[in-house]
């Protein structure tokens, strides 16, 4: 068994007797199963999705086709619906042993950057708001953000470290909200990028001589609030590296033009910036 409870494609094969190609086949045909995959490309199948190719497994030996197997397999299948408000219920009770439940029955149903996706981030957004709106205490916000700050460093530790020229990422100065920057740390990790976090609030001087130093490939900046961008001169971010960009709710294009970057609004086209690049 491989990190995080996750299993090779050959290891698979030999839990399940269902082969390789079988499983590559029906992942296209039926868009199941739904590995993750490994920054090199390689498969990696969660516990619960080995088990439900265990019960098609015998579905199939009781005469079943693939297709009404696995339609059967999944209709029965635990949903993740719910898991995103249920973590938040049990954060603001501050319950955490339920939270940590909740959130390993996430990864194990969507992988590690479904739960991310799914999970981590709507329930930071949701309090978020709710504490702005007054629903929430600062205590209660506290809380759940360290719960869940803790949960996505443990997925941005599971995607290892890349190799090549590294990608800082950070947030300005002046800037402590650092669950962005975790998140485009972590994203471009899965897609292959060697993403090195550094935490937030870097000094631009101290930023500067670290990428110079390691020969980085290019800086991320992470902003949710807006005024710490206003508070840097014209060009304060040119040079800091070969590429700089910038996203988040606090970031905009205007702002990385005057400010010597380039502007990404959607984390989604953040690897693109630096693949092509490489290209």
């Amino acid at each position: 068994m491989t990190r995080s409870g996750a299993y090779t494609i050959a290891e698979v094969e030999a839990l399940t007797g269902l082969s390789a190609h079988v499983l590559r086949q029906w992942e296209r045909r039926y868009g199941f199963p739904r590995p993750e995959r490994t920054p090199g490309g390689h498969r990696l199948y969660g516990e619960e999705e080995v088990e439900l190719l265990k019960r098609v497994r015998r579905l199939l030996e009781e005469g079943a086709t693939p297709q009404a197997a696995i339609r059967r397999v999944l209709s029965e299948a635990p949903k993740a619906e719910g898991l995103a408000e249920e973590t938040k219920r049990a954060l603001l009770a501050a319950d955490l042993a339920q939270a940590e439940g909740l959130f390993r029955r996430a990864v194990r149903l969507l992988g590690p950057e479904g739960a991310a996706r799914e999970v981590v981030l709507p329930v930071l957004r949701e309090l978020g708001e709710a504490w702005h709106r007054g629903e929430v205490s600062v205590a209660q916000e506290h809380l759940a953000s360290t719960f869940l700050r803790a949960r996505l460093q443990e997925l941005l530790d599971l995607t290892g470290q890349p190799r090549g020229a590294p990608i800082l990422v950070t947030t300005p100065p002046g800037e402590r909200h650092e669950i962005g920057a975790m998140l485009a740390a972590y994203h471009l990790r899965r897609q292959g990028l060697p993403a090195l976090y550094l935490g937030p609030d870097t000094p631009l001087p101290d930023l500067k001589a670290l990428a110079q130093g390691l020969g980085a490939q290019g800086v991320v900046l992470s902003v949710l609030m807006a005024e710490s961008l206003r508070a840097l001169p014209d060009g304060a971010l040119h040079g800091l590296a070969p590429r700089v960009v910038l996203g988040g709710a606090g970031a905009t294009a205007e702002e990385a033009r005057r400010l010597g970057a380039l502007y990404v609004e959607d984390l989604g086209n953040l690897p693109q910036v630096f693949w092509e690049e490489a290209a």
